[in-house]
């Protein structure tokens, strides 16, 4: 499993187009809870006027079996930016996130 915040995964996460708008979902399955996020198409100019089609879930989360529940949508413009969003929907939603920059730190 990718560690948040370890060099493979900013790597991975480099080649990302940003900025972009980004969805945020929280995903659970019985006890088992974690985020998905997906790279919404759309030439908005600001995360209100962004159409439902465009923020629904991928076909792997559908078909999944998890609850699914949109919780955020946000304009990121870098990677970092990007690891702070994430690291506060986890927070937020209490998901524990294996976090390898916090340790370095």
């Amino acid at each position: 499993m990718m560690k948040i915040g370890s060099a493979e995964w900013f790597k991975q996460l480099s080649e990302t187009k940003f900025p972009s708008y980004f969805a945020f979902y929280y995903l659970q399955k019985a006890d088992t809870r974690t985020i998905a996020v997906k790279i919404v198409d759309s030439k908005a100019k600001d995360a209100e006027g962004i159409k439902y089609g465009a923020l629904e879930p991928t076909i792997g989360m559908y078909f999944s079996g998890n609850n699914i529940a949109l919780v955020d949508v946000a304009m990121v413009f870098d990677a970092n930016q990007y690891y702070e969003k994430v690291k506060k929907v986890a927070e937020t939603w209490g998901i524990e996130i294996i976090d390898e920059k916090d340790k370095s730190a």
